[in-house]
């Protein structure tokens, strides 16, 4: 069987794929948004907070990390309603990839944290600022600076993942291009359209990340100490 040419033209400009690519946009915003924060609490926990709190920040970075996001989300959507918490598809999918993002972005807050300087904590306490206080105002700044790049990439990597709510039944891109083959059975045609839009989304977020780096540049290297003499 050729390529047809006519069927890829055609879904190309469907509404309906256009329409699921922006489903697909906000899905992965609101989980990205969700799973940073949720990241940045677990980072603080595990470093900052009590022995329980941390030991269970870091229980829920090893599983969530350590296994595969799909069994992850049929867990959600089929396992919990046998405890009696029934979800739908779209609350399911938001709760999956939005604890998925967040054990990574654990990691990364992490990283962000640790690459601060501790001396500037240490000159807040010296001045008597309270650890909150100094943890909102000076470190979480620079901590989130120093996120953007990873958190881009993150971003990046969280709108091919999207894909497999599809396995649950979201109506993001993959899904509708599903159905769009049960309507044709033209296979090759109509992924090579999602292929498509999918590439057209990470090329634009990969030039707005870009803007956002050398935006903030100036910032980042501000933490670096400076090599030159005074």
């Amino acid at each position: 069987m050729q390529f047809s040419w006519t069927v890829f033209s055609t879904y190309l400009v469907d509404p309906r794929f256009a329409n699921a690519a922006l489903t697909t946009v906000w899905i992965a915003v609101l989980a990205q948004l969700a799973g940073t924060a949720i990241g940045l609490g677990a980072a603080l926990a595990r470093d900052r907070g009590p022995a329980p709190l941390a030991a269970l920040a870091r229980l829920y970075v090893l599983v969530w990390r350590g296994t595969p996001l799909l069994a992850q989300l049929l867990l959600i959507y089929f396992g919990l309603p046998q405890f009696g918490l029934r979800l739908g598809v779209w609350e399911a999918g938001l709760i999956g990839l939005s604890l998925y993002a967040g054990a990574y972005m654990a990691e990364i807050a992490r990283a962000a944290f640790a690459a601060i300087d501790p001396g500037q904590e240490e000159a807040a306490r010296a001045l008597g600022m309270p650890a909150g206080t100094a943890l909102r105002a000076i470190l979480l700044p620079q901590a989130i600076r120093l996120m953007l790049p990873p958190v881009g990439n993150e971003f990046n990597s969280m709108l091919r993942t999207t894909s497999l709510l599809s396995v649950i039944s979201v109506e993001e891109l993959l899904r509708v291009t599903s159905m769009a083959i049960n309507e044709t059975f033209r296979s090759i045609e109509l992924y090579a359209v999602a292929a498509l839009y999918y590439l057209a989304m990470t090329t634009v977020w990969s030039f707005v990340q870009l803007r956002l780096e050398r935006r903030y540049a100036v910032g980042i290297r501000t933490l670096r100490p400076s090599t030159t003499g005074a």
